[in-house]
């Protein structure tokens, strides 16, 4: 059966399968890849076009399809971003405002936070240096479904020393800086960032398929289901490289990754942001324009701007994000007016970190610059 916004031979209403992109996500799922399921979704103005390959769910056989929900992981940045960044337009925050002065009762003397003052800007672009609390989630795991408070993962990140004491002198990746956004959005608003979301860029943009869960283990309405090696997590599980995530807490990344969504909204939230429909044109054009070079990266990114990834793929530079999720893989691009969009997903990765498959990191970068067949 058809699911809603589904034609009857598993493509998305109003989409049209498309060959070279059919034979890309075909190489994804081939053996002897792990990953069940795949799809690339392409945009070029009102032409979409897709290729879908898999299944979403092993047991049940689902079909794989751009227009079923998934976590997104770290694409949430982009959308945690725009709000910060909103509140910069209303004159309510700074960009050179410091965490110190904006959250005084987080700065302890045994803590991160008693070094150089951070700025907003800095918690944006990942010039912090402080401590990714990802890295030391490990002793406190339990089960997967477990709740992670805000603050108990504020505080692992902020335990450790940070990565270099100056800030602004350099990139390094943290999921601490996106938590820490979180928690200021909060506080200067009076409402959590999902009531800020929903408000701010769900809502206006008919995002009616977007939701950012953190207590809630389920996925409401036709998903994704996400397989991940958790060999390290769960030993003794039944078949631990394939194994069946999808209820992991999104309380685990919170502003930093929690969102749940779909390609088609993905693409609607990026194609209205660059063309500013959710920002002024100077905020706009410092979060696109205000980067650091990512060294240490892979390829295709080389640069970071206020929550958003700079590619340079083979025609020409794109913005957007990738997300990793327990479970789940999304790279989104986009050009700089966008027109141009490919949001690419998988439904497996590696707990361990072995790096993302090579036919999936083909398939996002040739589909977002290949020609439709």
């Amino acid at each position: 059966m058809a699911t809603a916004g589904q034609a009857g031979d598993g493509q998305m209403a109003g989409s049209r399968r498309d060959p070279v992109l059919q034979s890309l996500v075909d190489k994804v799922v081939a053996g002897p890849n792990p990953n069940p399921g795949a799809f690339l979704l392409a945009r070029r103005g009102s032409d979409d076009r897709f290729g879908a390959a898999g299944v979403a769910d092993r047991p049940a056989g689902t079909p794989m399809t751009p227009d079923l929900k998934f976590r997104t992981g770290s694409v949430t940045k982009t959308f945690t971003a725009t709000v910060v960044l909103q509140l910069v337009a209303e004159h309510r925050l700074r960009l050179d405002d410091t965490v110190q002065s904006l959250l005084p009762d987080q700065v302890r003397t045994d803590n991160a936070l008693s070094g150089a003052p951070i700025t907003i800007r800095q918690l944006l672009n990942h010039t912090s240096g402080l401590y990714d609390y990802i890295d030391g989630l490990l002793p406190h795991f339990r089960r997967l479904d477990q709740f992670w408070p805000r603050d108990q993962l504020i505080s692992i990140g902020l335990a450790q020393p940070r990565y270099f004491p100056a800030p602004g002198t350099r990139f390094r990746y943290s999921n601490t800086n996106y938590l820490l956004l979180d928690l200021i959005v909060e506080r200067l608003t009076d409402r959590d960032m999902r009531t800020n979301l929903e408000r701010r860029v769900f809502a206006p943009l008919g995002l009616h398929d977007t939701s950012y869960p953190l207590a809630q283990t389920a996925i409401d309405g036709p998903h994704v289901r996400g397989y991940a090696d958790v060999s390290l997590l769960l030993p003794d599980a039944a078949d631990p490289t394939r194994f069946d995530v999808t209820a992991f807490s999104p309380s685990e990344a919170g502003a930093s990754g929690a969102l749940v969504t779909t390609a088609a909204d993905i693409a609607r939230f990026y194609r209205a942001l660059l063309q500013g429909r959710l920002l002024p044109p100077d905020l706009l054009r410092r979060m696109l324009t205000d980067t650091v070079p990512t060294t240490g990266s892979a390829p295709p990114a080389v640069a970071y701007g206020l929550g958003i990834y700079v590619y340079a793929t083979g025609c020409g530079r794109a913005y957007g994000h990738g997300g990793s999720a327990l479970g789940y893989l999304t790279f989104a691009l986009n050009s700089r007016d966008g027109h141009d969009q490919l949001v690419a997903h998988t439904n497996w990765n590696s707990f361990m970190d072995t790096g993302i498959d090579e036919d999936f990191w083909a398939a996002f970068q040739r589909g977002y610059c290949g020609r439709p067949g």
